[in-house]
């Protein structure tokens, strides 16, 4: 289970993902552990109204659960003392910008399906019990050293402990235990059993990637076609022969109308709106982006400025049948010709733009508009090219 190195992306997706976990030790770098949030700054974002935190507090014995949710006072942290408890927050990425700078590490990952980096800050004995996730994490260990149980293989348990806020596994699971330090991160498919539990105070980075439920997807889409009312096509009852006379569906009837449905969800359509639902923060709390002031981009570029974009935006990019792309952000969808695939690459990929990219292309006017389209969602912003 401990790898040497991380795998290469054609590796990982091919024997890790969705099938076993995995340990990589020394995978962050120490500067890059230093910036992110701390203990002191993610308790006063469990402070804030809007960001959602929880307190889990556990007896030595692990027989004894409590789950406290946000906001809280500072009082709260002054008086619960100095073991088995851990502190967890949300969507941290979005509030401590600095702790965004985790995600390139995870670039080959499907980004799209990032749900948050949720942090916990945990003293010696704390813990949040053995579970299982119906998402893909990566965990980062930050300062301190924990003792996590891992098991080999999917857990089907539905038998848990009796309290509605912790879905813990009643029976625990069996499983070998490894401890993880400073920069170690862990690979956890779905449905894996794992158990963390604190040896020295300890800061946990929880990357996690969420899919949505097929009623989901359908639900969400469903609302799309109803504000659209063009895309909205009505069964008019096509192709009825006496076979659907009366009460019965006939099977060319059944046919019919699964087949509206399915052309439906084969259109450029619903692959624009893919981009623009999988771009929707997975928090409601989060709020849409703000719209950047205009800014001539090819002077500030010809000055040595350059584009990139901020870890903490997500995007999403779908192609459409005639080769042009969606790129997608926060819900929003803007159509990119084929001719600037290139762009569409270079964010895909999280690299930076200059202005030698933007002199590579013919049409520069264009894609001078491209980028400061993107300028102005913030899906691009601005640095100097020593930042």
């Amino acid at each position: 289970m401990i790898l040497d190195t991380f795998p290469t992306p054609e590796d990982f997706y091919k024997n890790y993902w969705g099938k076993k976990p995995f340990i990589v030790r020394n995978y962050i770098p120490p500067d890059v552990i230093e910036n992110l949030v701390d203990g002191d700054t993610l308790a006063g974002l469990a402070l804030e109204e809007e960001i959602k935190s929880r307190i889990i507090t556990n007896n030595a014995e692990g027989d004894e659960w409590a789950c406290e949710h946000g906001p809280f006072n500072k009082d709260r942290f002054d008086t619960i003392g100095d073991k088995n408890w851990s502190l967890l927050v949300q969507n941290v990425e979005q509030y401590h910008t600095n702790t965004a700078q985790l995600l390139p590490y995870f670039q080959f990952s499907p980004r799209w399906l990032l749900d948050d980096i949720m942090v916990s800050f945990s003293v010696p004995g704390g813990s949040v019990g053995p579970h299982t996730d119906s998402y893909h994490t990566f965990l980062v260990q930050g300062i301190g050293k924990r003792a996590w149980k891992i098991s080999a293989e999917q857990i089907d348990d539905d038998c848990y402990i009796d309290n509605p806020d912790m879905k813990l596994l009643q029976n625990g699971f069996k499983g070998e235990t490894f401890e993880v330090t400073t920069g170690d991160v862990i690979y956890m498919p779905p449905f894996f059993g794992h158990e963390g539990k604190t040896i020295e105070e300890a800061m946990t980075f929880s990357v996690g990637f969420l899919g949505p439920k097929l009623s989901e997807i359908l639900s969400e889409y469903a609302q799309h076609l109803e504000e659209n009312e063009n895309l909205n096509k009505r069964f008019l009852g096509e192709m009825l022969d006496t076979n659907s006379a009366s009460f019965a569906i006939g099977q060319s009837t059944q046919n019919v109308v699964r087949d509206n449905i399915i052309s439906s969800i084969q259109s450029d359509d619903f692959s624009a709106w893919m981009a623009a639902y999988f771009s929707t923060p997975t928090h409601e709390e989060i709020e849409s982006i703000s719209v950047q002031e205009d800014e001539d981009l090819v002077a500030v570029l010809k000055g040595g400025a350059i584009l990139s974009r901020p870890e903490q935006i997500k995007l999403a990019i779908t192609k459409s049948s005639n080769g042009e792309f969606n790129l997608a952000v926060h819900g929003e969808s803007i159509a990119v010709s084929a001719t600037q695939a290139q762009l569409i690459g270079k964010l895909n990929d999280g690299q930076k733009i200059t202005f030698d990219d933007l002199e590579g292309y013919d049409n520069q006017d264009e894609a001078t508009a491209l980028l400061t389209t993107f300028y102005e969602q913030n899906i691009l912003s601005l640095s100097n090219k020593n930042n």
